[in-house]
């Protein structure tokens, strides 16, 4: 009598199986290598040795004035966080639903490694400014640090929506561009309204970086929703 098999291979692929929680740290410690060599940084690596300089040259030959360091961070900060969209440009993203490894912890890989980088670049950006101040001349590092955190989320919550989008470099220059609106319009508000305090030593100083903190919790919600799967979002 015929033996009849209970299970007979139907010739399927393999269903993808989600990566366990207990598993993700062990996982995203060896993405790091592969994403690493994966992140374009050539645009970082470009905009770095220029930010840098930006606090070595302003004002050379005379001790650093608050104001000309203030300038020279801002716009270090602002270059960085256009820099660093490019990170986030993943050329594996057609075919991601092939890939063992879920999108969004690629993405949040690439934005922790790019967002430590461009930090690293502008806290030696800041140190260089700090040791040319004259002396006593203020330059509180909190809330210069703010500003230059949110700057830099911003360009990097730009691109993280935008490669939802659109494929490429394209979706970083999109996120430039962005930066770039952000700041013309912030330009265009005064007194008590505009973002960029001249002085530390100004009565609005306290109350503008109130500001920039709330402002610091925008670009990590779009980060959170843009990160995530293409296939369950619908992109």
């Amino acid at each position: 009598m015929p033996v009849t098999p209970r299970h007979r291979d139907t010739g399927a692929a393999p269903s993808r199986r989600p990566v366990r929680a207990a598993a993700r740290p062990v996982v995203a410690a060896e993405l790091v290598g592969p994403l690493a060599r994966a992140i374009d940084w050539l645009p970082i690596g470009v905009t770095a040795p220029f930010a840098l300089a930006l606090a070595a040259i302003v004002s050379p030959g005379r001790d650093l004035d608050p104001l000309s360091a203030l300038l020279a961070l801002r716009a270090a900060a602002l270059l960085l966080g256009a820099a660093a969209a490019f990170a986030l440009v993943d050329a594996m993203t057609p075919s991601s639903g092939a890939l063992p490894v879920p999108r969004w912890m690629r993405q949040w890989l690439r934005t922790a490694m790019a967002f430590a980088v461009v930090a690293a670049v502008w806290g030696a950006a800041y140190t260089i400014a700090a040791v040319r101040l004259a002396q006593g001349a203020p330059l509180p590092l909190a809330d210069t640090a703010l500003e230059a955190a949110v700057c830099v989320l911003a360009g990097l919550a730009g691109a993280a929506a935008a490669v939802r989008r659109v494929g490429g470099r394209q979706a970083a220059l999109a996120a430039s561009a962005l930066l770039g609106v952000l700041l013309a319009g912030s330009l265009f508000l005064t007194g008590d309204l505009s973002p960029w305090v001249a002085l530390p030593g100004e009565k609005t100083w306290g109350a503008v970086h109130r500001g920039w903190l709330a402002a610091l919790a925008l670009p990590p919600l779009v980060l959170l929703a843009a990160h995530r799967d293409l296939r369950r979002s619908g992109r």
